[in-house]
């Protein structure tokens, strides 16, 4: 029965050698299978206990084949070759197929990162079938088809605007050169206003003059001597009536010449052409010079600025109908950087409702169409321009003062 049992075990061709051992290692039964001794096995034993008295019994002794894991390992390394060739394969056909679609996608970027604005580009063309990449480059195409499309509108828009603002820069130069035109014909009718007033005391002398010697020659009075006198006083009254022809003519000079000036000097000729019509208004003026300092600009456009604050002073005066008349006062003070001119008037100061907007163009308080709205506009316009500065006006207990802030000359 045992040997039946044990015989069983060589149906396994692995099995080479079986043994059965009792408890004092003697040899209950053994049978072997011819192999190579060189072969190598590898042997089991398992103890067999009674179940009841649990002792051992006897130990069975099992020699197996070394030769089924040999073919077990060549099988599996073989496997594992055959698992890697195909892992390869797979990752390199994977590989080539993501690196067409990312070659693809690289020229994508090129075309992408050489797109100029500045210039129009072809659409970009890839015979690539993948939808993936066709939609991208699809997308790609439009999206540039799309910014060309808004890059040529918004030439077109910048070339209009560019037109309009050409136009627009072009009407307001000829609007400006005609306030300018404006502004100095207005100050000329008042210069001419202020010469016939300085012309009225000559023409008087000149004509009680000429009235002298008639009367005298009529009468058999006239002499040598009387007629000396009286072409005196008449040559020196033509001659002052010729200088203030003169001012005149110098003040509406057309040179343009920028340099550095006393501001001072060009305050007192304004001063000395109204000076005529301020006594007949009863009106005082004084200059306070408290620096000594230049600033850089031309002259005339300097003069017609104070002739315009001047002359509003002057009205605004008027307009009180003070029987006392009034006063201008005019005083230059300096700091580190700038010159500072202030014209004070005692002509009631300016009505708060209107004072943002009397630098405003044609905007006046003056009746009976005696202001045209643009004396103080281009005075204020002149020194921001022209002389790097500012005009503001503020309201004193006795009227108007306009400061005006000039750079100093470099």
């Amino acid at each position: 029965m045992l040997s039946d049992t044990i015989r069983t075990f060589f149906q396994n061709p692995n099995i080479l050698d079986v043994s059965l051992i009792d408890a004092n290692d003697n040899v209950i039964y053994e049978q072997h299978y011819p192999h190579s001794k060189t072969q190598e096995t590898i042997t089991l034993s398992e103890p067999l206990i009674d179940p009841i008295t649990h002792q051992l019994q006897a130990t069975l002794i099992i020699s197996y084949s070394n030769n089924f894991v040999d073919e077990l390992h060549t099988k599996l390394f073989m496997q594992l070759i055959f698992l890697s060739l195909f892992a390869l394969l797979i990752f390199s056909i994977t590989y080539w197929y993501f690196r067409k679609q990312f070659f693809v996608l690289r020229l994508l970027s090129n075309w992408m990162g050489n797109y100029s604005m500045d210039k129009t580009s072809e659409p970009f063309k890839s015979d690539n079938t993948n939808y993936e990449i066709m939609t991208i480059t699809t997308s790609a195409n439009k999206m540039v088809e799309t910014i060309d499309d808004y890059r040529c509108q918004m030439e077109q828009i910048n070339n209009e605007l560019e037109h309009r603002v050409e136009n627009e820069i072009s009407k307001r130069r000829e609007k400006e050169q005609l306030l300018v035109q404006q502004s100095r014909l207005a100050a000329m009718g008042e210069m001419i206003e202020s010469i016939a007033h300085q012309w009225r005391q000559p023409l008087n002398i000149i004509g009680l003059a000429v009235a002298n010697l008639t009367m005298k020659r009529t009468l058999g009075l006239l002499e040598n001597d009387e007629i000396d006198k009286n072409s005196a006083i008449i040559n020196n009254n033509l001659a002052f009536m010729s200088n203030t022809i003169d001012d005149f003519r110098n003040f509406f000079n057309i040179d343009k010449e920028c340099l550095s000036f006393d501001p001072a000097q060009p305050i007192e000729e304004v001063f000395a052409l109204l000076g005529e019509q301020l006594r007949y208004s009863n009106i005082t003026y004084h200059v306070h010079k408290h620096c000594d300092q230049e600033i850089f600009g031309v002259v005339n456009e300097f003069k017609q600025v104070i002739l315009n604050i001047i002359n509003n002073a002057q009205d605004a005066i008027k307009s009180k109908q003070d029987q006392n008349g009034g006063k201008i006062e005019v005083t230059l003070r300096c700091d580190a950087h700038h010159l500072f001119i202030d014209i004070g008037d005692t002509g009631g100061g300016v009505p708060s409702v209107i004072v943002e907007r009397i630098f405003d163009p044609y905007f006046t308080t003056k009746l009976h169409n005696k202001g045209t709205g643009i004396g103080l506009y281009m005075s204020k316009v002149i020194i921001e321009q022209h002389f790097e500065g500012s005009l503001s006006v503020s309201n004193t207990d006795d009227g108007a003062l306009f400061t005006l802030t000039l750079a100093l000359s470099r």
